[in-house]
């Protein structure tokens, strides 16, 4: 048997999407790129994927593939935008996973759904996160994995209970988690960080005669890679691993951590993993997979682990529900009190749709749990909806309860999403991440009160009343309407958006939208000019609405929209900035380049003209932020252009420049002086 000396490295973002929408949101915090997955993608992912290094022969250069030779998970939700957004990435890991020697069970395990902590999930919940994991995966590799990630690691015997049954071999863990250790003789010895061999595998004894493999990450070194920068020597750190091998010749040394330490937290880091990974395998002839390494291996040491742990807090698994000082990026005095009121609101939420979509489940299905457990593979695009319900129903459904079986599999999605890991890691719940939860949580409590008749806003907003954040005047309740009402967007909303860019492109006018797909036929428009019948259909759930549109150009970047459902009589009206900055993006550079065209930089420029001619009207800033939003970058060049927009409207006196729209943008830019802030 061969020693393994390699990484392992957990890929995760959690799922940005406006939840009403179906698309991510700018976010200006990552500047400048229009969201965190396009910064962190270009940073890390991308370059993850082949490796420019020097050869050390003759001063040349090769390509180094570092994700074959090491083992790694992608979170689901993280690997469902890499599919839509950055296909290259998607793909050209698809080829190398399926060309390797190794199977791809090897290199790659599996992840929950959603990154919840499992010992906190309820265990249905659970369960169905596990299940939706293992779908994904298979779709995506076409095998059964054999490991499992656990999201922070966090663990406890149920947890692994859950992996177990459903066939997970082994998952990964840091010795902080151990307790004890029995050696082959019977023996039970104490353990802690420093003491545990991590160079073994270890079995956990299950119920019912099963058992589960756990790998323990080095713990020194691990935490040297993420936090001290020890990648960036690459040839040092491969002298480094190797010399910490077992002497007997067939350990391990593994090195965990996040993916997006290799590259976006330290930048380079792929530069310094493909280099450590060439040098175990081409100067020591090491193996670096530890998927291939636990195939020789069959477990002799059992590991006692801590009741409940995780690898990112010193107090099991409290730092997603109480105030046990385990934090990052706090400051001085602030408090982390808000973890436990909002954990016990999302509980208590969980609780009460959960049993609700059960109970409305069965007027439908043989069976609630298999219909919820097995929406994973339409998740996962390996089934499609119809046929799901199909393969569920309890007796022929009509199109309408077909749309709401899906409906109520959505609702408990959604709410499967309230529970990401990171609502809770970070120092402030004024942060994104808290924020992605709630906007779950808005469209669950949303959706529940049609499809359930369940009014469980006011008792939730209750709730949240003592989440404090750590920023003056802001509450629970300001964190409500910043989570939901800046995202909310309901299907007549969503009709005008189409509507608005079909009066701007026609033809060429997109027909998807993020979660929404729309029909707009010859046939079936009104008889008044620039009136439309256009049928909206929600992908996910086919809840289909039909609405008749009237729009009209006000200004040479202004439109307004009136739209009504065919079953109301009442309009309403929208302006061309209420509809996203999607759909201002779109319409503007259909105006200002060409119908249809996508060039979001050109755009910009000929804005810029406009504004320095003070030719353009009332929507200005906000086609600004929107094509500034739109691109998946901001050039150097870009920014030059961004920046002299905002001075141009700026000092235009005499029309009002609505500033709280532009703050954002200015602040990005480094112009937060002209819209008064700071």
């Amino acid at each position: 048997m061969a020693p393994v000396a390699g990484f392992f490295l957990h890929f995760y973002q959690p799922p940005r999407e406006n939840p009403w929408l179906g698309l991510v949101p700018n976010e200006w915090g990552a500047w400048p790129f229009r969201d965190w997955n396009e910064r962190i993608t270009e940073e890390c992912y991308r370059a993850m994927i082949a490796v420019v290094l020097p050869r050390d022969d003759d001063g040349g250069t090769e390509l180094l593939e570092p994700l074959t030779r090491s083992g790694f998970d992608i979170g689901p939700t993280l690997h469902r935008w890499l599919e839509r957004r950055a296909p290259d990435v998607d793909r050209a890991l698809a080829h190398q996973v399926t060309h390797a020697a190794a199977p791809a069970s090897s290199l790659a395990i599996a992840a929950p759904f959603v990154h919840a902590i499992l010992p906190l999930a309820h265990a249905r919940d659970r369960d169905r996160l596990v299940a939706w994991g293992i779908a994904d995966y298979v779709r995506r590799f076409g095998e059964a994995p054999r490991g499992m990630w656990l999201p922070e690691t966090g663990v406890d015997l149920e947890t692994l209970e859950a992996l177990a049954r459903q066939g997970i071999e082994f998952t990964i863990l840091m010795p902080t988690q151990a307790v004890q250790v029995r050696d082959p003789d019977g023996e039970w010895h104490h353990v802690d960080q420093h003491s545990l061999d991590t160079s073994r595998p270890y079995m956990v004894r299950l119920g019912e005669g099963r058992t589960i493999t756990v790998v323990f990450g080095h713990g020194d070194l691990s935490q040297r890679v993420a936090f001290d920068g020890l990648i960036d020597d690459g040839e040092r750190l491969a002298d480094t691993m190797v010399g910490a091998l077992s002497t007997e010749g067939d350990g391990a040394v593994l090195l965990v951590a996040d993916g997006e330490t290799y590259g976006h937290h330290h930048r380079f880091g792929d530069l310094g993993l493909a280099s450590v990974v060439r040098r175990i395998q081409r100067h020591y002839g090491i193996e670096t997979s530890l998927g291939e390494w636990l195939r020789t291996q069959e477990p002799t040491f059992e590991v006692e682990l801590a009741a409940v742990s995780a690898w990112s807090c010193a107090h099991g698994v409290e730092r997603w529900r109480s105030e046990c000082g385990c934090v990052t990026g706090g400051q001085d005095g602030w408090r982390q009190e808000w973890r436990k009121p909002l954990r016990e609101a999302l509980d208590w939420l969980r609780d009460a749709l959960s049993d609700a979509i059960d109970a409305e489940l069965a007027r439908y299905v043989g069976s609630p749990d298999d219909t919820l457990r097995d929406y994973g593979g339409v998740l996962a695009g390996a089934l499609g909806p119809v046929q799901f319900v199909e393969d569920h129903a309890a007796s022929p459904l009509d199109a309408e309860a077909t749309s709401t079986v899906l409906e109520l599999c959505e609702i408990y999605r959604n709410l499967l999403c309230c529970f990401t890991s990171c609502a809770w890691f970070f120092a402030d719940p004024a942060e994104i991440e808290t924020t992605i939860s709630l906007r779950h949580a808005a469209v669950a409590i949303e959706h529940g009160a049609r499809t359930l008749g369940l009014d469980l806003e006011p008792e939730f907003t209750r709730r949240l009343r003592d989440v404090h954040s750590n920023h003056e005047g802001v509450d629970g309740a300001v964190l409500w309407r910043r989570a939901s009402e800046r995202y909310r967007f309901d299907e007549g909303l969503i009709a005008a958006g189409f509507a608005a860019e079909h009066l701007a492109a026609e033809h060429r006018a997109r027909r998807e939208r993020g979660s929404w797909h729309v029909e707009i036929e010859p046939s079936l428009a009104g008889d008044e000019e620039n009136t439309l019948l256009m049928a909206l259909t929600h992908t996910p759930t086919l809840r289909r609405r039909v609405f008749l549109t009237r729009t009209e150009r006000t200004g040479p970047l202004s439109a307004r929209v009136q739209v009504r459902s065919v079953e109301n009589e009442a309009w309403v009206t929208f302006d061309l900035g209420d509809l996203g900055a999607d759909v201002v993006a779109r319409v503007a550079t259909s105006w200002l380049v060409e119908p249809g065209s996508s060039d979001y930089e050109a755009a910009l420029n000929l804005l810029v003209a406009e504004l320095l001619a003070q030719r353009v009207g009332g929507d200005d800033a906000a086609v600004l932020v929107a094509l500034a939003g739109a691109q998946r970058w901001v050039t150097p060049a870009g920014e030059v252009s961004i920046r002299r927009a905002l001075l141009a409207l700026t000092s235009q006196g005499d029309q009002a420049v609505d500033l709280e729209i532009l703050a954002p943008l200015a602040r990005a830019v480094g112009l937060a002086d002209l819209v008064g802030g700071s």
